[in-house]
Protein backbone atom coordinates (compact mmCIF):
# COMPACT_ATOMS: atom_id res chain seq x y z
CA UNK A 1 0.00 0.00 0.00
CA UNK A 2 1.41 3.60 -0.34
CA UNK A 3 1.25 5.72 1.81
CA UNK A 4 -1.52 8.55 2.68
CA UNK A 5 0.84 11.38 1.88
CA UNK A 6 2.10 9.96 -1.22
CA UNK A 7 1.38 11.97 -4.60
CA UNK A 8 -0.53 15.15 -4.77
CA UNK A 9 -2.98 15.98 -1.82
CA UNK A 10 -6.44 17.54 -2.80
CA UNK A 11 -7.24 20.47 -0.99
CA UNK A 12 -9.85 19.91 0.97
CA UNK A 13 -12.85 22.51 1.16
CA UNK A 14 -14.50 24.17 4.31
CA UNK A 15 -17.72 21.73 5.01
CA UNK A 16 -21.07 23.16 6.29
CA UNK A 17 -20.20 22.23 9.75
CA UNK A 18 -17.02 24.44 10.43
CA UNK A 19 -20.12 27.07 9.61
CA UNK A 20 -22.72 25.46 11.24
CA UNK A 21 -20.66 26.19 14.73
CA UNK A 22 -21.45 30.17 13.97
CA UNK A 23 -24.72 29.90 13.34
CA UNK A 24 -26.72 32.55 14.85
CA UNK A 25 -29.67 31.94 17.57
CA UNK A 26 -31.96 34.65 17.95
CA UNK A 27 -34.97 34.18 19.53
CA UNK A 28 -36.14 37.53 19.88
CA UNK A 29 -35.96 38.35 16.23
CA UNK A 30 -39.25 40.07 14.67
CA UNK A 31 -40.55 41.26 11.41
CA UNK A 32 -42.75 43.84 10.96
CA UNK A 33 -43.62 43.95 7.51
CA UNK A 34 -45.23 40.43 5.90
CA UNK A 35 -43.15 38.86 3.42
CA UNK A 36 -45.47 40.42 0.62
CA UNK A 37 -45.85 43.51 1.63
CA UNK A 38 -41.81 43.39 0.72
CA UNK A 39 -41.81 42.14 -2.14
CA UNK A 40 -44.68 44.17 -3.54
CA UNK A 41 -42.46 47.56 -2.33
CA UNK A 42 -39.10 45.85 -4.46
CA UNK A 43 -37.40 43.04 -5.74
CA UNK A 44 -35.19 40.82 -4.79
CA UNK A 45 -31.57 42.45 -3.18
CA UNK A 46 -28.99 42.45 -6.18
CA UNK A 47 -25.77 44.42 -4.45
CA UNK A 48 -24.49 46.97 -6.32
CA UNK A 49 -20.85 45.83 -5.87
CA UNK A 50 -19.33 43.88 -9.11
CA UNK A 51 -17.28 42.11 -6.81
CA UNK A 52 -20.35 40.35 -5.61
CA UNK A 53 -20.72 38.15 -8.93
CA UNK A 54 -18.11 35.98 -7.00
CA UNK A 55 -20.07 36.10 -3.50
CA UNK A 56 -21.40 32.34 -5.24
CA UNK A 57 -17.90 30.56 -5.58
CA UNK A 58 -18.15 29.07 -2.11
CA UNK A 59 -21.68 27.78 -2.85
CA UNK A 60 -22.53 24.32 -2.73
CA UNK A 61 -23.92 23.03 -6.26
CA UNK A 62 -24.43 26.23 -8.21
CA UNK A 63 -25.45 24.86 -10.65
CA UNK A 64 -28.28 23.00 -9.72
CA UNK A 65 -29.34 25.75 -7.37
CA UNK A 66 -29.33 28.17 -10.37
CA UNK A 67 -31.84 25.69 -11.86
CA UNK A 68 -34.12 25.37 -8.68
CA UNK A 69 -34.17 29.65 -8.93
CA UNK A 70 -35.65 29.34 -12.57
CA UNK A 71 -37.86 26.96 -11.28
CA UNK A 72 -39.18 28.61 -8.05
CA UNK A 73 -42.78 29.82 -7.80
CA UNK A 74 -43.86 32.90 -6.25
CA UNK A 75 -44.03 31.30 -2.43
CA UNK A 76 -40.43 30.01 -2.23
CA UNK A 77 -39.18 33.97 -3.58
CA UNK A 78 -41.19 34.78 -0.58
CA UNK A 79 -39.32 32.16 1.48
CA UNK A 80 -36.27 33.25 0.33
CA UNK A 81 -36.76 37.19 0.67
CA UNK A 82 -34.92 37.81 3.90
CA UNK A 83 -32.36 34.57 3.55
CA UNK A 84 -30.36 37.84 1.08
CA UNK A 85 -29.59 39.74 4.29
CA UNK A 86 -26.35 38.35 5.59
CA UNK A 87 -27.27 37.68 9.03
CA UNK A 88 -27.45 33.71 9.20
CA UNK A 89 -23.93 33.00 11.24
CA UNK A 90 -22.04 35.70 13.23
CA UNK A 91 -19.10 35.66 15.12
CA UNK A 92 -18.22 37.78 17.99
CA UNK A 93 -14.36 39.45 18.67
CA UNK A 94 -14.18 40.19 22.47
CA UNK A 95 -11.22 42.49 23.39
CA UNK A 96 -12.93 45.42 24.49
CA UNK A 97 -13.51 46.07 27.94
CA UNK A 98 -15.62 49.16 27.49
CA UNK A 99 -18.13 50.63 24.56
CA UNK A 100 -17.07 50.07 20.86
CA UNK A 101 -17.47 53.84 19.28
CA UNK A 102 -15.92 53.65 16.13
CA UNK A 103 -15.34 50.69 13.41
CA UNK A 104 -13.86 51.29 10.15
CA UNK A 105 -13.02 48.24 6.97
CA UNK A 106 -10.62 48.85 4.63
CA UNK A 107 -11.78 49.18 1.02
CA UNK A 108 -10.88 45.23 -0.09
CA UNK A 109 -12.71 44.16 3.37
CA UNK A 110 -9.66 42.54 4.34
CA UNK A 111 -9.12 44.40 7.82
CA UNK A 112 -11.17 45.68 10.56
CA UNK A 113 -9.88 48.89 13.05
CA UNK A 114 -12.11 49.20 16.13
CA UNK A 115 -12.14 51.99 18.62
CA UNK A 116 -13.58 52.08 21.87
CA UNK A 117 -14.21 54.33 25.52
CA UNK A 118 -10.92 52.36 26.77
CA UNK A 119 -8.74 54.59 24.67
CA UNK A 120 -7.96 51.54 22.20
CA UNK A 121 -7.62 50.54 18.63
CA UNK A 122 -7.78 47.27 18.10
CA UNK A 123 -6.40 45.95 14.39
CA UNK A 124 -8.14 42.53 13.05
CA UNK A 125 -6.96 41.11 9.92
CA UNK A 126 -8.99 38.56 8.20
CA UNK A 127 -6.87 37.11 7.11
CA UNK A 128 -4.29 36.66 9.51
CA UNK A 129 -7.12 35.74 11.87
CA UNK A 130 -7.14 31.91 13.44
CA UNK A 131 -10.88 30.95 14.92
CA UNK A 132 -9.67 32.44 18.22
CA UNK A 133 -10.48 35.97 16.93
CA UNK A 134 -7.66 37.79 18.57
CA UNK A 135 -5.98 41.10 17.00
CA UNK A 136 -2.99 41.46 15.85
CA UNK A 137 -1.99 45.11 16.84
CA UNK A 138 -3.53 47.08 19.97
CA UNK A 139 -2.54 50.81 19.84
CA UNK A 140 -3.30 53.47 22.22
CA UNK A 141 -3.02 56.35 19.96
CA UNK A 142 -4.39 59.29 21.70
CA UNK A 143 -3.49 58.89 25.57
CA UNK A 144 -6.84 58.68 27.62
CA UNK A 145 -8.81 60.28 25.44
CA UNK A 146 -12.20 57.77 24.02
CA UNK A 147 -12.22 57.01 20.78
CA UNK A 148 -15.02 58.83 18.35
CA UNK A 149 -14.69 57.98 14.96
CA UNK A 150 -11.91 55.94 12.91
CA UNK A 151 -12.22 55.87 8.92
CA UNK A 152 -10.02 54.18 6.18
CA UNK A 153 -8.90 56.90 3.04
CA UNK A 154 -9.95 56.23 -0.09
CA UNK A 155 -7.19 53.57 -1.23
CA UNK A 156 -6.69 52.27 2.37
CA UNK A 157 -3.03 52.90 3.14
CA UNK A 158 -4.06 54.80 5.96
CA UNK A 159 -6.79 55.99 8.31
CA UNK A 160 -7.99 58.87 10.04
CA UNK A 161 -8.65 59.27 14.29
CA UNK A 162 -10.77 61.50 15.51
CA UNK A 163 -10.59 61.63 19.35
CA UNK A 164 -11.85 63.62 22.69
CA UNK A 165 -8.65 65.88 21.94
CA UNK A 166 -8.69 68.95 20.21
CA UNK A 167 -6.20 67.24 17.29
CA UNK A 168 -6.68 64.94 14.69
CA UNK A 169 -4.38 62.37 13.93
CA UNK A 170 -3.16 60.42 10.70
CA UNK A 171 -2.19 56.42 10.85
CA UNK A 172 -1.18 54.42 8.47
CA UNK A 173 -2.40 50.96 8.12
CA UNK A 174 -0.14 48.93 10.22
CA UNK A 175 -0.87 51.30 13.10
CA UNK A 176 2.12 53.82 12.53
CA UNK A 177 1.61 57.35 13.49
CA UNK A 178 2.05 59.66 10.24
CA UNK A 179 0.89 63.29 11.11
CA UNK A 180 -0.89 64.87 14.37
CA UNK A 181 -2.77 68.03 13.02
CA UNK A 182 -2.34 71.18 15.00
CA UNK A 183 -4.30 72.39 17.93
CA UNK A 184 -5.73 75.95 18.04
CA UNK A 185 -5.51 79.06 20.30
CA UNK A 186 -8.17 78.79 23.30
CA UNK A 187 -7.58 82.62 23.68
CA UNK A 188 -8.94 84.03 20.45
CA UNK A 189 -12.47 84.38 19.90
CA UNK A 190 -13.05 84.40 16.75
CA UNK A 191 -12.75 80.87 15.11
CA UNK A 192 -11.83 81.63 11.66
CA UNK A 193 -8.23 83.36 12.78
CA UNK A 194 -7.27 80.33 14.67
CA UNK A 195 -4.96 77.32 12.83
CA UNK A 196 -6.99 74.38 14.18
CA UNK A 197 -9.52 73.56 16.64
CA UNK A 198 -9.66 74.62 20.78
CA UNK A 199 -12.30 72.18 21.77
CA UNK A 200 -12.39 68.45 21.42
CA UNK A 201 -13.09 67.01 18.20
CA UNK A 202 -16.76 65.45 17.30
CA UNK A 203 -16.69 64.18 13.65
CA UNK A 204 -14.40 63.58 10.92
CA UNK A 205 -14.36 61.76 7.18
CA UNK A 206 -12.19 62.02 3.84
CA UNK A 207 -13.52 63.70 0.70
CA UNK A 208 -14.73 61.58 -1.43
CA UNK A 209 -13.34 62.51 -4.15
CA UNK A 210 -9.70 63.97 -3.37
CA UNK A 211 -7.60 61.75 -1.18
CA UNK A 212 -5.92 64.57 0.12
CA UNK A 213 -8.47 66.05 1.89
CA UNK A 214 -10.61 65.42 4.90
CA UNK A 215 -12.66 67.65 7.47
CA UNK A 216 -13.09 67.42 11.42
CA UNK A 217 -16.12 68.96 13.17
CA UNK A 218 -15.67 69.86 17.18
CA UNK A 219 -17.50 71.66 20.08
CA UNK A 220 -15.86 74.61 19.30
CA UNK A 221 -18.87 75.43 17.10
CA UNK A 222 -16.42 74.82 13.70
CA UNK A 223 -15.94 72.29 10.56
CA UNK A 224 -12.84 72.52 9.69
CA UNK A 225 -11.24 71.40 6.29
CA UNK A 226 -7.59 69.87 5.83
CA UNK A 227 -5.11 69.30 3.30
CA UNK A 228 -2.79 65.74 4.65
CA UNK A 229 0.27 67.17 3.56
CA UNK A 230 -0.30 70.56 5.95
CA UNK A 231 -0.63 69.84 9.46
CA UNK A 232 -0.33 73.81 10.97
CA UNK A 233 -2.59 75.16 9.14
CA UNK A 234 -6.30 74.03 7.86
CA UNK A 235 -7.58 75.03 4.26
CA UNK A 236 -10.84 76.00 4.94
CA UNK A 237 -12.53 76.88 8.28
CA UNK A 238 -16.67 76.84 8.54
CA UNK A 239 -18.02 78.40 11.73
CA UNK A 240 -21.65 77.82 12.67
CA UNK A 241 -23.10 80.51 14.49
CA UNK A 242 -25.63 79.87 16.88
CA UNK A 243 -28.56 81.69 18.29
CA UNK A 244 -27.99 80.40 21.59
CA UNK A 245 -26.42 82.61 24.37
CA UNK A 246 -22.80 82.64 23.94
CA UNK A 247 -22.81 82.30 19.87
CA UNK A 248 -21.19 79.07 19.65
CA UNK A 249 -22.63 75.14 19.72
CA UNK A 250 -20.71 71.95 19.40
CA UNK A 251 -20.55 70.25 15.77
CA UNK A 252 -21.88 66.66 16.37
CA UNK A 253 -21.98 64.98 13.05
CA UNK A 254 -20.73 66.12 9.70
CA UNK A 255 -20.62 64.58 6.30
CA UNK A 256 -19.79 65.37 1.99
CA UNK A 257 -22.32 64.25 -0.08
CA UNK A 258 -20.82 61.47 -2.47
CA UNK A 259 -20.79 63.77 -5.66
CA UNK A 260 -18.70 66.55 -3.25
CA UNK A 261 -21.17 69.63 -3.65
CA UNK A 262 -22.57 69.78 -0.18
CA UNK A 263 -20.99 69.48 3.14
CA UNK A 264 -24.10 68.60 5.57
CA UNK A 265 -23.39 69.22 9.22
CA UNK A 266 -25.84 69.48 12.39
CA UNK A 267 -24.66 71.26 15.56
CA UNK A 268 -26.35 70.41 19.38
CA UNK A 269 -28.62 73.76 19.21
CA UNK A 270 -31.07 71.33 16.81
CA UNK A 271 -29.53 72.66 13.60
CA UNK A 272 -29.26 70.92 10.55
CA UNK A 273 -27.21 72.73 7.41
CA UNK A 274 -25.55 72.35 4.15
CA UNK A 275 -22.78 74.48 3.19
CA UNK A 276 -21.83 74.82 -0.90
CA UNK A 277 -18.86 72.30 -0.67
CA UNK A 278 -16.79 74.75 -3.28
CA UNK A 279 -17.43 77.95 -0.69
CA UNK A 280 -18.21 80.20 0.09
CA UNK A 281 -18.03 79.26 3.80
CA UNK A 282 -19.10 82.55 5.09
CA UNK A 283 -22.42 80.82 5.96
CA UNK A 284 -24.67 77.89 5.32
CA UNK A 285 -26.87 77.82 2.03
CA UNK A 286 -29.64 76.04 3.73
CA UNK A 287 -30.45 75.60 7.28
CA UNK A 288 -33.18 74.05 9.23
CA UNK A 289 -33.74 75.21 13.22
CA UNK A 290 -35.14 72.72 14.90
CA UNK A 291 -34.35 70.02 13.24
CA UNK A 292 -33.59 67.47 15.99
CA UNK A 293 -34.71 68.46 19.46
CA UNK A 294 -32.36 71.12 20.74
CA UNK A 295 -29.16 70.09 23.21
CA UNK A 296 -29.95 66.41 22.20
CA UNK A 297 -26.55 65.41 19.83
CA UNK A 298 -27.34 64.29 16.27
CA UNK A 299 -24.83 61.78 15.87
CA UNK A 300 -24.88 60.41 12.47
CA UNK A 301 -25.44 62.11 8.95
CA UNK A 302 -25.38 60.34 5.42
CA UNK A 303 -26.19 60.76 1.73
CA UNK A 304 -27.75 58.52 -0.75
CA UNK A 305 -25.99 57.78 -4.00
CA UNK A 306 -28.42 60.14 -5.43
CA UNK A 307 -26.85 63.04 -3.67
CA UNK A 308 -30.27 64.64 -2.60
CA UNK A 309 -31.23 62.59 -0.43
CA UNK A 310 -29.76 62.75 3.07
CA UNK A 311 -30.40 60.79 6.17
CA UNK A 312 -30.00 61.74 10.16
CA UNK A 313 -29.49 59.98 13.55
CA UNK A 314 -31.16 62.18 16.10
CA UNK A 315 -30.50 61.93 19.78
CA UNK A 316 -33.93 62.49 20.60
CA UNK A 317 -34.76 58.91 19.57
CA UNK A 318 -35.61 59.63 15.69
CA UNK A 319 -34.36 59.11 12.47
CA UNK A 320 -35.30 61.28 9.35
CA UNK A 321 -34.99 61.39 6.05
CA UNK A 322 -34.66 65.10 3.91
CA UNK A 323 -34.57 65.83 0.60
CA UNK A 324 -32.00 68.74 -0.21
CA UNK A 325 -33.95 69.98 -3.61
CA UNK A 326 -36.96 70.94 -0.97
CA UNK A 327 -34.86 71.25 2.68
CA UNK A 328 -37.54 72.86 4.64
CA UNK A 329 -39.01 69.98 6.53
CA UNK A 330 -38.65 65.86 6.97
CA UNK A 331 -40.04 63.46 4.26
CA UNK A 332 -40.25 60.71 6.34
CA UNK A 333 -39.59 60.10 10.25
CA UNK A 334 -39.08 56.87 12.22
CA UNK A 335 -39.46 57.35 16.00
CA UNK A 336 -39.43 55.34 19.45
CA UNK A 337 -35.56 54.23 18.39
CA UNK A 338 -33.55 54.79 21.38
CA UNK A 339 -30.01 56.09 21.87
CA UNK A 340 -28.00 56.91 24.29
CA UNK A 341 -24.34 57.50 22.65
CA UNK A 342 -22.93 60.32 20.23
CA UNK A 343 -21.44 57.87 18.13
CA UNK A 344 -24.57 55.64 17.44
CA UNK A 345 -24.88 56.08 13.23
CA UNK A 346 -27.06 55.48 10.23
CA UNK A 347 -26.12 53.34 7.06
CA UNK A 348 -28.15 52.71 4.16
CA UNK A 349 -27.85 49.26 2.85
CA UNK A 350 -25.08 48.29 -0.01
CA UNK A 351 -28.75 48.76 -2.58
CA UNK A 352 -30.25 51.33 -0.69
CA UNK A 353 -33.55 49.51 -0.16
CA UNK A 354 -33.23 49.87 3.60
CA UNK A 355 -31.71 52.39 6.49
CA UNK A 356 -29.96 50.58 9.03
CA UNK A 357 -29.88 51.61 12.86
CA UNK A 358 -29.06 49.92 16.08
CA UNK A 359 -31.03 51.09 19.49
CA UNK A 360 -29.95 51.58 23.02
CA UNK A 361 -31.31 49.70 25.98
CA UNK A 362 -30.72 50.12 29.86
CA UNK A 363 -28.63 47.42 31.79
CA UNK A 364 -30.44 44.51 32.42
CA UNK A 365 -33.83 45.63 30.92
CA UNK A 366 -33.65 44.40 27.07
CA UNK A 367 -31.44 43.58 24.18
CA UNK A 368 -30.12 46.42 21.63
CA UNK A 369 -31.38 45.95 18.85
CA UNK A 370 -30.41 46.22 14.67
CA UNK A 371 -33.05 47.71 13.43
CA UNK A 372 -34.02 47.83 9.69
CA UNK A 373 -36.29 50.07 8.25
CA UNK A 374 -38.00 50.48 4.47
CA UNK A 375 -35.99 53.31 2.75
CA UNK A 376 -39.44 55.32 1.67
CA UNK A 377 -41.96 54.76 4.68
CA UNK A 378 -39.03 54.21 7.24
CA UNK A 379 -41.49 51.14 8.23
CA UNK A 380 -39.34 48.63 10.31
CA UNK A 381 -38.63 45.76 8.06
CA UNK A 382 -36.68 43.60 10.68
CA UNK A 383 -35.32 43.97 13.76
CA UNK A 384 -32.30 41.55 15.57
CA UNK A 385 -31.06 41.46 19.16
CA UNK A 386 -27.79 41.78 19.37
CA UNK A 387 -26.92 41.86 22.79
CA UNK A 388 -28.16 42.89 26.36
CA UNK A 389 -26.72 46.34 25.78
CA UNK A 390 -26.65 49.20 23.63
CA UNK A 391 -26.30 48.89 19.83
CA UNK A 392 -23.53 51.63 18.96
CA UNK A 393 -22.10 51.67 15.51
CA UNK A 394 -23.10 49.40 12.25
CA UNK A 395 -21.41 48.72 9.62
CA UNK A 396 -22.07 47.14 6.36
CA UNK A 397 -19.34 46.17 3.88
CA UNK A 398 -20.72 45.67 -0.22
CA UNK A 399 -17.82 44.00 -1.13
CA UNK A 400 -17.52 41.23 1.46
CA UNK A 401 -21.45 41.33 2.18
CA UNK A 402 -20.89 41.47 5.91
CA UNK A 403 -22.59 43.28 8.64
CA UNK A 404 -20.41 44.79 11.95
CA UNK A 405 -21.96 45.98 14.97
CA UNK A 406 -20.29 47.71 18.08
CA UNK A 407 -21.90 47.17 21.15
CA UNK A 408 -21.91 48.82 24.86
CA UNK A 409 -20.47 45.51 26.34
CA UNK A 410 -16.94 45.48 24.38
CA UNK A 411 -18.48 43.11 21.48
CA UNK A 412 -18.32 43.22 18.33
CA UNK A 413 -20.10 40.88 16.02
CA UNK A 414 -19.55 40.07 12.77
CA UNK A 415 -22.57 38.54 10.54
CA UNK A 416 -22.43 36.71 7.25
CA UNK A 417 -23.94 34.20 5.66
CA UNK A 418 -21.86 31.60 3.80
CA UNK A 419 -23.37 31.53 0.74
CA UNK A 420 -23.88 35.20 -0.19
CA UNK A 421 -20.77 36.82 1.85
CA UNK A 422 -17.20 36.77 0.68
CA UNK A 423 -14.15 36.21 2.41
CA UNK A 424 -14.30 38.48 5.90
CA UNK A 425 -14.95 36.44 8.92
CA UNK A 426 -15.38 32.93 6.82
CA UNK A 427 -11.72 33.48 6.37
CA UNK A 428 -11.16 33.08 10.07
CA UNK A 429 -13.76 30.73 11.00
CA UNK A 430 -12.30 28.06 8.63
CA UNK A 431 -8.71 28.27 10.17
CA UNK A 432 -7.67 26.34 13.26
CA UNK A 433 -5.59 27.50 16.14
CA UNK A 434 -1.80 26.80 15.42
CA UNK A 435 -1.45 22.93 17.32
CA UNK A 436 0.93 22.90 20.00
CA UNK A 437 4.52 21.08 18.98
CA UNK A 438 5.41 18.07 20.72
CA UNK A 439 7.66 19.70 22.99
CA UNK A 440 5.45 22.11 23.96
CA UNK A 441 4.87 21.42 27.71
CA UNK A 442 3.51 23.32 30.59
CA UNK A 443 4.11 22.35 34.60
CA UNK A 444 1.27 23.41 36.95
CA UNK A 445 3.79 23.29 39.61
CA UNK A 446 6.23 25.78 40.48
CA UNK A 447 9.60 25.42 39.03
CA UNK A 448 12.35 26.37 42.08
CA UNK A 449 15.70 27.66 40.54
CA UNK A 450 18.81 26.53 42.77
CA UNK A 451 19.32 30.57 43.53
CA UNK A 452 16.15 30.57 45.01
CA UNK A 453 16.38 27.78 47.80
CA UNK A 454 17.55 29.98 51.45
CA UNK A 455 20.93 28.18 51.40
CA UNK A 456 21.82 29.69 48.08
CA UNK A 457 19.63 33.02 48.38
CA UNK A 458 21.24 36.56 49.32
CA UNK A 459 20.16 38.60 52.17
CA UNK A 460 20.29 41.70 50.69
CA UNK A 461 16.74 43.37 49.78
CA UNK A 462 14.69 42.40 46.35
CA UNK A 463 15.12 46.30 45.24
CA UNK A 464 18.53 47.34 46.26
CA UNK A 465 18.70 50.34 43.32
CA UNK A 466 18.17 53.34 45.15
CA UNK A 467 19.84 51.88 48.78
CA UNK A 468 23.17 50.99 45.98
CA UNK A 469 22.71 54.59 44.23
CA UNK A 470 22.44 56.59 47.13
CA UNK A 471 25.41 55.07 49.14
CA UNK A 472 27.33 55.55 45.80
CA UNK A 473 27.14 59.44 46.26
CA UNK A 474 28.04 58.92 49.84
CA UNK A 475 32.22 60.12 49.63
CA UNK A 476 32.72 57.66 53.14
CA UNK A 477 30.68 54.76 52.57
CA UNK A 478 31.91 54.50 49.01
CA UNK A 479 35.56 55.34 50.07
CA UNK A 480 36.00 58.05 47.31
CA UNK A 481 39.61 59.12 46.90
CA UNK A 482 39.93 62.91 47.88
CA UNK A 483 39.70 64.81 44.80
CA UNK A 484 42.37 67.16 43.50
CA UNK A 485 43.00 70.49 44.76
CA UNK A 486 42.66 73.26 42.08
CA UNK A 487 42.95 77.20 42.55
CA UNK A 488 44.81 79.05 45.29
CA UNK A 489 44.23 77.41 49.00
CA UNK A 490 46.55 76.64 52.42
CA UNK A 491 47.40 73.05 53.47
CA UNK A 492 45.77 71.40 50.55
CA UNK A 493 42.48 72.55 51.70
CA UNK A 494 40.78 75.15 50.03
CA UNK A 495 38.66 77.84 51.78
CA UNK A 496 35.18 77.90 50.24
CA UNK A 497 32.88 78.12 53.00
CA UNK A 498 31.51 82.14 53.90
CA UNK A 499 32.93 81.69 57.49
CA UNK A 500 36.37 80.69 56.36
CA UNK A 501 36.18 83.84 54.09
CA UNK A 502 35.09 86.00 56.60
CA UNK A 503 37.72 84.46 59.30
CA UNK A 504 40.58 84.59 56.33
CA UNK A 505 39.60 88.43 55.99
CA UNK A 506 39.90 89.48 59.83
CA UNK A 507 43.09 87.40 61.17
CA UNK A 508 45.85 88.47 59.27
CA UNK A 509 48.47 85.98 58.17
CA UNK A 510 51.72 87.38 59.49
CA UNK A 511 54.06 84.14 58.13
CA UNK A 512 55.77 86.42 55.12
CA UNK A 513 56.78 89.28 57.36
CA UNK A 514 58.75 87.18 60.00
CA UNK A 515 62.37 86.33 59.88
CA UNK A 516 63.07 83.04 58.87
CA UNK A 517 66.26 82.51 61.04
CA UNK A 518 64.74 84.03 63.92
CA UNK A 519 61.70 81.81 63.80
CA UNK A 520 63.99 78.33 62.99
CA UNK A 521 65.86 79.23 66.07
CA UNK A 522 63.13 79.08 68.30
CA UNK A 523 62.92 75.44 67.60
CA UNK A 524 66.66 75.29 68.74
CA UNK A 525 66.07 74.26 72.65
CA UNK A 526 63.29 72.23 71.82
CA UNK A 527 65.48 69.83 69.20
CA UNK A 528 68.76 69.58 71.33
CA UNK A 529 67.02 68.81 74.68
CA UNK A 530 64.36 66.02 72.74
CA UNK A 531 65.55 65.28 69.21
CA UNK A 532 62.81 63.82 67.61
CA UNK A 533 64.96 61.89 64.17
CA UNK A 534 68.60 61.16 64.27
CA UNK A 535 70.13 63.74 66.65
CA UNK A 536 70.87 61.05 68.98
CA UNK A 537 72.36 59.10 66.43
CA UNK A 538 75.23 61.60 65.83
CA UNK A 539 75.36 63.13 69.31
CA UNK A 540 78.27 61.12 71.01
CA UNK A 541 79.98 60.70 67.62
CA UNK A 542 79.75 64.23 65.86
CA UNK A 543 82.87 66.16 65.95
CA UNK A 544 82.63 69.36 67.33
CA UNK A 545 82.93 72.16 65.30
CA UNK A 546 85.66 74.76 65.51
CA UNK A 547 84.19 78.17 64.15
CA UNK A 548 86.87 80.79 62.58
CA UNK A 549 87.13 83.77 65.45
CA UNK A 550 86.47 86.97 62.82
CA UNK A 551 85.02 86.68 59.89
CA UNK A 552 86.23 87.62 56.15
CA UNK A 553 84.20 91.05 56.78
CA UNK A 554 86.13 91.89 59.64
CA UNK A 555 89.60 91.24 58.09
CA UNK A 556 88.73 93.39 55.73
CA UNK A 557 87.44 96.37 57.92
CA UNK A 558 90.61 95.83 59.98
CA UNK A 559 93.24 96.29 56.52
CA UNK A 560 91.32 99.34 55.96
Amino acid sequence: MLPTAFGSQKKKTASSDIFSKTRRKDEHEEIKLSTSDQIAKSKRIKYAHEDNETSHVDRVDEQSEETDYDDDDDENEEDNEFDTLPISHEIKLNDHYKSVSALTLDPAGARLITGSYDYDVKFWDFAGMDSTFRPFRTIKPCGDHQIHHLEYSLSGDQFLIISGTAQAKLYDRDGFEIEEYIKGDPYIRDMRNTNGHIASLTCGGWHPNDRQTFFTGSADSTIRIWDVENKRKQKHVLVHKSKERGGRSAITAACYSLDSKFLAGAAQDGCLFLWGANGPYTRPSHMIEKAHQPHSETSSIIFSRNNWSMVTRGGDDCVKVWDVRNFKSAVAQAKELPSFNAETNVIFSPDERMIITGTATKKGEGYGKLVMMDRESLEIVRTMSITKSSVIRVLWHSRINQIVTGSADGLVHVFYDPAISVRGAKLCVVKEPKRRAIDDYEINRPIIAPHSLSMFRDDRPKSTKRKREKLRKDPVASRRPDLPVNGPGKGGKIGSSLTQHIMKELIKDTTRDEDPREALLKFAEISKSDPQWIGNAYQETQPKPILADTTGEDEEEDQK
